[in-house]
């Protein structure tokens, strides 16, 4: 084992492999994500979940085919309006709508809100239900400014937050008709 300062002419040396060594594992945590979401994902849908994408295709500098970077996503369901602890049913419900900080204020969540909406509206629904943290000026702007609205709670609707167990400090419920 070889201990030295940073500033030492052994260090250099070091830097690439030490480099390399954080480069895999941050790939290996990445890919760990990526199977964990993967997998995620596909139980939300085999139990009736949308899940609606932005993707930018991109081409490397080599010229050979690129990946689909993810942008963002959105939820879209009908199995936590269903729970039985409150069976609201008529309606669906968004969650987890996330852009990429890197590609915010670009029209992303304004795209994947419309794409949720028209989905909603082709499944003849009410309209859509959707959480955000009252701390989260960013997302309450967004969904305001797309016609969403805090709906007053109800010992009905107070049930049915509780019931999808929340991590957020303090979540508004926000409806649109569609």
């Amino acid at each position: 084992l070889d201990v030295f300062a940073p500033e030492s002419p052994a260090a250099p040396a070091l830097l690439p492999f030490m480099t390399s060594l954080l480069e895999a594992n941050q790939r290996t945590a990445r890919a760990a994500a990526a199977g964990r979401l993967a997998a995620e994902l596909s139980q939300r849908v085999a139990v009736g979940s949308t899940i609606f994408i932005a993707a930018e295709a991109s081409v490397p500098a080599d010229g050979a085919e690129g990946g689909l970077p993810l942008l963002g996503t959105v939820d879209l369901s009908s199995q936590e309006m269903e729970l039985p602890t409150h069976g609201l049913t008529g309606s669906l419900y968004m969650s987890t709508l996330a852009v990429d900080s890197a590609h915010r204020k670009r029209g992303l969540g304004r795209a994947l809100l419309r794409a949720a909406e028209a989905e909603a509206s082709a499944q003849g629904v009410e309209g859509i239900y959707l959480h955000v943290e009252a701390a989260n000026a960013g997302a309450l702007s967004l969904y305001r400014g797309a016609g969403y609205s805090a709906v007053q709670p109800t010992p009905l609707l107070t049930t049915f937050t509780r019931a999808l167990h929340l991590t957020h400090a303090d979540p508004i419920l926000m409806f649109k008709r569609v």
